[in-house]
């Protein structure tokens, strides 16, 4: 039980993370220097966290 919680808050907050980098002009690359490094590290760890996510609540 605990882990379909801790998968579905995963799905949530991934995908939020996801949504919020979209609705952004560019999501990957956007400005320079730290900040498009920031948004693709941002980007891709609201990926994991949405693979995660799915990969606990279908367990």
């Amino acid at each position: 039980m605990r882990n379909k919680i801790l998968g579905t808050i995963g799905i949530l907050w991934g995908g939020a993370i996801l949504v919020s980098a979209f609705i952004r002009t560019a999501p990957l690359g956007n400005g320079g220097g730290a900040y498009a490094v920031g948004s693709v590290i941002g980007f891709l760890l609201g990926a994991a966290m949405l693979a995660a996510g799915i990969h606990y609540v279908r367990k």
